[in-house]
Order: structure tokens, then C-alpha cells, then sequence
């Protein structure tokens, strides 16, 4: 059975409905002008009745196919009330003798009548004419402006179903599982609880929506987890605390996981958080009794040691092989080789041909070697990062102040002719590895130089002081108890903060190739080299007021 179109037999207006889509599939499977009036009268007849008397009535039409019948197009009705024996008999058997069959079924579940009429070329009859056929009926037009209303009406119907069904398998899902989960606002407001949440607190979702359902929590917990919370909010990021949680049915506090990741807009904007916690009381009972055994505990914290290092490695390894698996096709000698070419030829043709060339030719050779340089720069930008992620990382002693220096000679023709002024504070000796620290202070520095307007001299300042660790921007895993906090200032173009995340990734740009030249690698080279040696870049700007890039290295 293959239904094509259905209707809601709601008022005498879909009698129009019924009529024209009944003549279009009569129409369709090919039956005569007069087979066509015939079957639409039948089927209008059945579905007058429905709607003078019928209760939640619909109409399926479409084309079904039997062993010993062949092809028959059909009209099936069904409506929520039960005709009794008799009922409209006179109506279904004037419909009877227009049809080649007719039956009714009444159960439980109301009265469905069925009304067929044969196709005479079965033959001709297959999938692919029945999907077009089904098409047809998408594709055609609304026949009114009531068709038009049914229509959208009937597609919002259908999506609130499969919205209802979608929503009902996500509470079946988080109510089966062994953990609290909920959904909130930034402002603490829960949207979503699942069962267990609210079997646990002894409270509704608006009994907890009340008061603040951290309340819930020890006194000793609630203080830390709402600054955390306060915390994550601000910067926008995961929220991650423990906490003992009161059992509503026995008075006693269990200890939970708690975790709440930000969910964002298209814009980037929290729109709310969904989380969850996760009993992990038996797991706080085993630490206690590690704490207990001093023995226990160091070989426990040497093993959290090794284990948080393997995880870290592993984590390293995984990120460096997906992202050399993105360029490193890319970045490859026989990549590089054809545009040494390209350029070669290029140059070959404007010193033994130029002068036999028209301007026109001569702005095409310019243009392809223009063309054939920045995929050069690119592809050699895209091989630095791929060596920041697969060589090993020696480090030594580094003067920073001698390395700015040599960054201030190798940028020494791009200053005079900015007229640029570049202020160096005292810069300290650290660990580190010089050919990276060199690549991230020289994009730092050519970036301030090339991102101020060509009408304004470029001043760039580059400042630097110690900060203890607890007052990083975020935390950052690692031993070091200060960082050396080293600021690069300009008063170039600027740029909105809210694209401070962004201008960090690989090809992301700002501006216009037309307006600054660039590949979009300088800035995400300076983050894998800040990670590498185990720090945190950020920055932060106003548009037409200057930059700021805060550099974050570890001091011990």
C-alpha cells in the first residue's frame, strides 16, 4: 500500500479538497475523464457523511496492488464514531455502485470504509511512477487559501507530534539512567529535572525553582560551589565542583559530582546549561580511607600523578595526530614543488617575453605570481604548525630580552618604514625552547605592526611582571607557583572582544585579505607554543582603540 495524500475532514470546505485530490489520482493513474468524475463522486459522497456526522475524520488516498486484482487506486476513511448496522445505508450504496468495492469495518476504534477502484494499465504502474505521483501532491499548489491554511497547519501538527515524541524519549533516556540531570538558566532557574533529581530532593522542579536548590547542599560545600558557579557563569565555561547533597527521604548527605556544560547560540551567546551529578559517595569513602594510610595515600597520589600525565599525553598525542591529519596532505613537497614551478615559469615569461606582452597579459602574470606567494606563505605557515606539533620540544635557558631583540633586527625594515617605536621592558631569563619563543613573539610583533592604518605610526609596547598563580585569568594545571605575565600593546585597529576565542584557530581572520594581508596561522601558532610551554594567551581589544596580548609563561 502506497498512501500518497491525507486529509482532515473537518468542514464542508475539505469536500472541495476531497473532490480535487480525488479526481488528481484518478487523473494520475490514468482512468478516463468519466472513471475520474465517478471515483471523486464516490469518495465525496463517503466523506460528506463523515463530516455532517463523523467525529475526528480523516481520508488516505493512494494506490495498492494485489496478486489477483492488479493495481487499484483507494480512498480510506476513518472516523472515531462507530456507525451502527444501517447507518447512511443508502448514501454508502449509491458510493457502492460507483466503485468496483466497497467495506466497511467498524471496531473498537471507529468506522473505517474503504473504497477501490482498478487501474486499467497495471502494467504500467511501478515505484518510480508512484513516487512521482506522490510528488505530484507535494508539489501542487493550494487550490485555495483554506488548502494553504490546512496545509501549514497539517506540517505544524505533524512537527508538534515528532517534537512530543523526541521530548518523550529524552525524559525515557535521563530518567533511566543512575544520575541527577538537569537543565538551567544562567540565572540558577532549573528548566529540566529527570525523575531521579526530584526523587532524591523530595521536590517538584517549582518547589525547587523557590529557593536556591545549591541550598540543598552542606553549608560547608555550598559556599565553594556557589563560587564556582559564579566563576563559570562569567567566563562561560564548564562548571565542575563536589559537594555533599541532603537525601530528602533519609537526612543524610551524599556526596555528588557536580557538572554543567554551556550550551551557545549560533552567536556564540549561553543560552542555558544542562548537567548532571553523579553519586560518588563510595568513591569519597575509599579516598577517606587512603588519607587514613600515609603509605596508601603516597602511592595513590603518585598514581593520580602518572595516571593525570598518561591522560595528558594521550590527550596531546590525539590532538597533534587530528590536526596533522588536516594539513599535513596539504603541506607536503609535492605540494610546494609545482608552485616553485608555477613561479619559476612566471618570472621565466616576464623577463624573456615581457616587453611582447600587452598590459592586460602582463596584470594575468602578476596576479598568478601574487597568487602563487601566498600559497607559498600558507603552506609554509601550515608546515610551521605541523612542527610545533610532531617535533619534541627541548628546553634550555632563554634570554628573553636577547630574543625580542633579534626579533626587533629581523623586523628592522618593516619599523623604519612604519616609523614604528617599539618599548621593551627588562625581560627575565626562562625555560624554554628558543625557536618556538622566537616564532611566537615575531607573529606578535609583525601582527602590531601590520594591523595599524597605514595613517598612523605604529607604537607597540611590550611590558612584563610576575603573577602568582592563583591569579591567572583561568587555572592552569601545572607545578609553577607564579607566571611571568608578558603584555604586547599597540594602538592598531582593534577588534570586538567577543572574538577573542575565535582569532586563536587555524585560518581565522578578521579582515579581508584586501584590507591585511595574512593566512590566518600567525595567532594560532602563538597559542600552540604558550601551550607547549605549558601557559595561557589571551587578549583583549576594543575596535579602533589598540590590542593587548597577554602572554602567560610558567616561571618555574
Amino acid at each position: 500500500m502506497h498512501e500518497l495524500t491525507k486529509l482532515m475532514l473537518d468542514n464542508e470546505m475539505d469536500l472541495i479538497l476531497v473532490h480535487k485530490r480525488s479526481m488528481k489520482l484518478a487523473e494520475l493513474a490514468g482512468l478516463s475523464l468519466a472513471a475520474q468524475t465517478t471515483f471523486a463522486t464516490a469518495v465525496s459522497e463517503v466523506a460528506r457523511l463523515a463530516v455532517i456526522s463523523g467525529e475526528q475524520a480523516s481520508l488516505r488516498l493512494g494506490v495498492k496492488s494485489n496478486d489477483t486484482k492488479g493495481w487499484r487506486i483507494f480512498a480510506y476513511l476513518h472516523d472515531r464514531r462507530e456507525y451502527s448496522a444501517g447507518t447512511f445505508e443508502a448514501a454508502l450504496a449509491h458510493a457502492r455502485r460507483l466503485v468496483d468495492d466497497l467495506s466497511i469495518q467498524v471496531n473498537g476504534k471507529g468506522t473505517e470504509i474503504q473504497l477501490y477502484c482498478a487501474v486499467q494499465d497495471s502494467k504500467s504502474v511501478n515505484s518510480d511512477r508512484i513516487h512521482g505521483w506522490k510528488k505530484t501532491f507535494l508539489r501542487e499548489p493550494p487550490a485555495s487559501p483554506y488548502d494553504d491554511i490546512k496545509r501549514k497547519n497539517s506540517q505544524l501538527q505533524e512537527l508538534a507530534e515528532r517534537l512530543g515524541q523526541s521530548e518523550q524519549q529524552y525524559k525515557q533516556v535521563t530518567n533511566s539512567l543512575p544520575l541527577l540531570i538537569f537543565s538551567m538558566t544562567s540565572t540558577g532557574r532549573l528548566t529540566y529535572v529527570n525523575q531521579g533529581f526530584t526523587n532524591f530532593l523530595g521536590k517538584s522542579m517549582e518547589e525547587l525553582n523557590e529557593e536556591s536548590w545549591l541550598r540543598h547542599f552542606h553549608d560547608e560545600d555550598y559556599i565553594d560551589l556557589t563560587r564556582i558557579w559564579a566563576d563559570s557563569i562569567a567566563a562561560g565555561l564548564p562548571f565542575k565542583g563536589e559537594g555533599r547533597l541532603r537525601n530528602r527521604l533519609t537526612g543524610s548527605y551524599v556526596w555528588h559530582l557536580v557538572s554543567a556544560t554551556p550550551l551557545r547560540d549560533a552567536s556564540q551567546e549561553v543560552i542555558h546549561w544542562t548537567g548532571f551529578l553523579a553519586d560518588i559517595d563510595v568513591q569519597k569513602g575509599i579516598e577517606q580511607t587512603l588519607r587514613d594510610n600515609e603509605e596508601l595515600r603516597q602511592n595513590k597520589s603518585q598514581l593520580e600523578t602518572s595516571q593525570q600525565q598518561l591522560a595528558d599525553d594521550i590527550g596531546e598525542l590525539s590532538r597533534s595526530n587530528t590536526e596533522l591529519s588536516q594539513f599535513a596532505y596539504v603541506a607536503s613537497h609535492d605540494l610546494q614543488e609545482p608552485l616553485r614551478k608555477i613561479q619559476a615559469f612566471s618570472s621565466m615569461l616576464t623577463e624573456q617575453y615581457g616587453p611582447a606582452l600587452d598590459s592586460n597579459a602582463q596584470d594575468i602574470i602578476r596576479r598568478m605570481q601574487m597568487a602563487t606567494g601566498r600559497m607559498q606563505e600558507l603552506i609554509r605557515g601550515l608546515l610551521a604548525y605541523s612542527r610545533l606539533n610532531t617535533e619534541k620540544h627541548s628546553f634550555h635557558v632563554v634570554s628573553l630580552s636577547a630574543l625580542v631583540a633579534e626579533v626587533q633586527g629581523d623586523l628592522e625594515t618593516a619599523i623604519r618604514d612604519r616609523n614604528a617605536q617599539i618599548q621593551v621592558d627588562a625581560l627575565p631569563v626562562i625555560q624554554g625552547n628558543t625557536l618556538q619563543l622566537r616564532q611566537l613573539f615575531q607573529n606578535l610583533l609583525s601582527n602590531a605592526l601590520k594591523f595599524t592604518p597605514s595613517d598612523r605610526s605604529p607604537i607597540v609596547r611590550v611590558n612584563t611582571r610576575t603573577v602568582p598563580a592563583d591569579q591567572l585569568p583561568i587555572p592552569i594545571a601545572g607545578k609553577s607557583t607564579s607566571y611571568l605575565e608578558v603584555s604586547v600593546v599597540d594602538n592598531g585597529i582593534g577588534f570586538d572582544d567577543k572574538y577573542v576565542d575565535r582569532i586563536f584557530n587555524l585560518f581565522q581572520r578578521l579582515h579581508g585579505r584586501s584590507e591585511y594581508a595574512g593566512t590566518g596561522i600567525g595567532l594560532a601558532i602563538c597559542k600552540k607554543v604558550v601551550d607547549n610551554h605549558g601557559g595561557y594567551l589571551t587578549a583583549r581589544s576594543q575596535p579602533g582603540k589598540g590590542a593587548t596580548f597577554l602572554v602567560y609563561l610558567p616561571m618555574n
